[in-house]
């Protein structure tokens, strides 16, 4: 029976888009994306159900992306984030809300970013 299924056209659940989220915000914190590409991004994340719609937003960076197979290096017994890199996270979201702040005057989507990427940051 031809029902079109694709193997990249599985639903997908909470774990895969934050995983899609938490590489986005390391693609952000060094320099692969900035703070505009980086909220578009993450606003398709959240909303992906699909995991093409996931593989669509990494097209264009290098991986690992959030659909691979191969082990990641960091996923599997990696030391939990300590306090200097909570605080540099901090930071880069405090700075990056400035920013959009000053040039967007989007008090909404400032409370999301910051929102997100504190709660990335302190799940860990």
């Amino acid at each position: 029976m031809g029902n079109g299924w694709r193997g990249k056209d599985l639903r997908i659940g909470d774990p895969e888009r934050q995983a899609a989220l938490r590489m986005l915000g390391e693609h952000m914190s060094v320099g692969r994306l900035d703070i505009t590409e980086y909220e578009e991004r993450s606003r398709s994340a959240a909303a992906a159900r699909f995991r093409s719609e996931l593989d669509g937003l990494f097209h264009d960076l290098p991986g690992p992306h959030p659909g691979d197979q191969s082990p990641q290096p960091q996923s599997a017994g990696r030391a939990p984030m300590g306090t200097a890199s909570r605080i540099a996270v901090v930071l880069l979201a405090v700075a990056a809300g400035v920013a959009l702040l000053i040039t967007a005057r989007q008090f909404g989507l400032l409370v999301i970013v910051l929102g997100l990427v504190l709660w990335l940051s302190w799940r860990r």
